[in-house]
C-alpha cells in the first residue's frame, strides 16, 4: 500500500512540474518530495517522471496512472473527513452497555445525573446480556466471578460492587424463615433456572454448586429473573439469583440469604482509554459506583 504522502507528492509535482513548487504547496522540503518520488518509483518499478529543463514532467506511464492516483487521494480525503465527523459526534455521545438487572436499578439515576451535569451529551444505552467478549460501548458493565479479574490491556477496569446470590422461595415454604440457608439444603427442592445457557450468572452458580458438591437439577427453565420470580410466586419451585436481580419482587415470594461461602458475582465497569472525553467517563463510572454501593433492594422481612 503506497503512502498517501507519496501520492500527494506525485500529484503535486505532476501539476506544477517542479519539486520546489510542489514542496512549497505541500509544506515540505524539496528533499522530502524528491525522496517520496524515488520511493514511489522504487515500489512500483515504474519510471514516472522525466526531466524537462529545470523541471519534471510525467512519462507516458506516469500520466496513465495520474487519474487513479487522484481518485485514491479524493477517497482518502473523504475518509478523513468522515472520521473527523464521527470523532466529533463521539465527543457529544456516551454509550453504556449494560445487563438487565443493572439497567433497572442504576441506569435511570445515572442518565438523570449525566443529563444534569452534561446537558449537551446524549446517552445511548445498549443491552448486552451474556458473556463479555469485546468492548462495544464507551462504558460496559461486566459480570465476573472474581474481584481481581484482569481485562485486556486496551481497556480500563473498575470494580463497582460485589453482588451475593440469594434464594427466592414461596413465602409459605418451610425454608422461608431461616436467616440463611446452604446450597446443600436446597438440593432436594425443585429449582427454576433463570439465565441463558452460557450466561455468566448461571456459570457462577454452577461453579459454586460444583465446589459444594451439590447436584444441579432444574425442574423448570426461565431465561429472565422476573419470569423465574413469578414462577416462584406460583409455588413452582425456588430460584437462586444475584441480590440485585430480585427487584421488583412479586407478592408471595420471600428472599433468603445463602450461607457462606455464598456464590457472588462481581460487577465491573470497563471503558475505552482512548475515548476523547475521559473526564466524562471517569465521572460516569464514579456515579455508577456510588449507585451500586448504596443500592439495597427491598426484601420482605422474615417473620
Amino acid at each position: 500500500m503506497h503512502s498517501v504522502a507519496h501520492l500527494q507528492s506525485f500529484k503535486s509535482v505532476a501539476m506544477t512540474g517542479s519539486v520546489r513548487s510542489a514542496a512549497h504547496h505541500l509544506g515540505l522540503s524539496p528533499s522530502a518530495v524528491s525522496h517520496h518520488l524515488k520511493l514511489l518509483e522504487r515500489e512500483t518499478g515504474l519510471t514516472l517522471f522525466t526531466r524537462r529543463g529545470r523541471g519534471l514532467c510525467l512519462t507516458e506511464t506516469g500520466a496513465s496512472i495520474l487519474g487513479e492516483i487522484e481518485a485514491v487521494l479524493d477517497s482518502s480525503s473523504r475518509l478523513q473527513q468522515r472520521i473527523s465527523e464521527l470523532q466529533e459526534s463521539r465527543v457529544n455521545r456516551l454509550s453504556i452497555g449494560y445487563f438487565a438487572s443493572a439497567g433497572t436499578r442504576w441506569l435511570p439515576e445515572l442518565v438523570a445525573y449525566l443529563e444534569n451535569r452534561y446537558p449537551d451529551t446524549a446517552v445511548q444505552l445498549n443491552l448486552a446480556e451474556g458473556p463479555w467478549r469485546e468492548l462495544s460501548s464507551d462504558i460496559q458493565l461486566v459480570i465476573s466471578e472474581s474481584q481481581e479479574l484482569r481485562f485486556p490491556v486496551e481497556v480500563d477496569s473498575n470494580l463497582l460492587v460485589a453482588d451475593p446470590y440469594v434464594v427466592a422461595v414461596p413465602d409459605d415454604h418451610r425454608i422461608a424463615s431461616p436467616d440463611s440457608i446452604s446450597l446443600a439444603e436446597l438440593e432436594e427442592l425443585q429449582w427454576i433456572d433463570n439465565d441463558i445457557g452460557d450466561g455468566p450468572c448461571r456459570t457462577i452458580l454452577f461453579d459454586a454448586c460444583a465446589r459444594a458438591g451439590v447436584r444441579i437439577h432444574f425442574k423448570h427453565e426461565a431465561h429472565s429473573f422476573p419470569t423465574a420470580l413469578h414462577m416462584v410466586s406460583r409455588g413452582l419451585g425456588v430460584t437462586i439469583l444475584p441480590r440485585l436481580g430480585i427487584d421488583p419482587l412479586p407478592p408471595g415470594v420471600r428472599i433468603v440469604p445463602l450461607a457462606d461461602p455464598a456464590p457472588t458475582r462481581y460487577i465491573h465497569a470497563i471503558s475505552d482509554p482512548g475515548h476523547p472525553q475521559q473526564e466524562l467517563i471517569a465521572d460516569a463510572i464514579s456515579a455508577l459506583r456510588d449507585l451500586a454501593v448504596n443500592d439495597t433492594p427491598q426484601t420482605p422481612s422474615h417473620g
